[in-house]
């Protein structure tokens, strides 16, 4: 009796570490991988540079997000360094304790559909501690009445379901990538996130991969 009761101790006990074993190895393999597969991939107006350019890099970002603004000024230097060498795609990933990213990231979808995607982005955040706070909707259609976009077309393309489903597309592949923070920079598939790992580590990385 007592032999069985042992047996069945050190039964479970194996049992245990088989699992912790089993975990740990996960869990490894886990921290060692930087990403799992998401689609590199946005509508034309979400792109910039030649789509063959040996660096491609793909950025998560946030139109609330104080990191995203800061990582801008270096960011608009990459594009200016490493012009003609670099495929850039920007991806929608609104955290959800920002208020006004979501409708942010509608506001620029529907301003790419009239070309003017990228100086939408840039009013964005070059203005961002205006336009974040209950009157966000207002200063929104103010952008795009100074762009000069047209303003009911694009009311109407924000009512489309289709403009929401492009960021949750994005969010999507956000959640596969791992993204937990933004901005996150996927370079050639390498992960960097915030503004100090973009411009110091990033781009020694991207001048390597250019001399390969």
């Amino acid at each position: 009796m007592i032999g069985d009761v042992m047996r069945d101790k050190f039964s479970r006990r194996l049992a245990s570490y088989a699992l912790v074993s089993v975990l740990a190895v996960a869990s490894a393999l886990a921290a060692g991988r930087t990403r799992k597969p998401f689609t590199p991939t946005a509508p034309d107006f979400r792109e910039r540079g030649p789509k063959d350019a040996k660096l491609q890099v793909v950025e998560f970002s946030d139109f609330q997000c104080p990191a995203c603004r800061v990582a801008e000024p270096p960011l608009r230097q990459i594009f200016t360094v490493y012009a003609g060498k670099l495929h850039f795609i920007f991806k929608h990933y609104p955290l959800r304790m920002h208020e006004w990213a979501k409708p942010a990231a509608v506001a620029a979808e529907c301003a790419g559909v009239q070309g003017k995607f990228w100086e939408y982005h840039d009013r964005l955040y070059d203005k961002q501690n205006e336009w974040t706070n209950p009157k966000a909707d207002d200063f929104l259609a103010g952008y795009a009445k100074e762009l000069k976009l047209d303003v009911p077309a694009w009311q109407a393309c924000r009512q489309d379901p289709a403009a929401s489903a492009a960021y949750e597309k994005d969010m999507k592949d956000g959640d596969d990538a791992w993204v937990s923070a933004t901005p996150t920079f996927f370079i050639n598939g390498r992960r960097f996130v915030g503004a100090r790992q973009l411009a110091e580590l990033g781009t020694l990385y991207m001048d390597r991969e250019l001399k390969k």
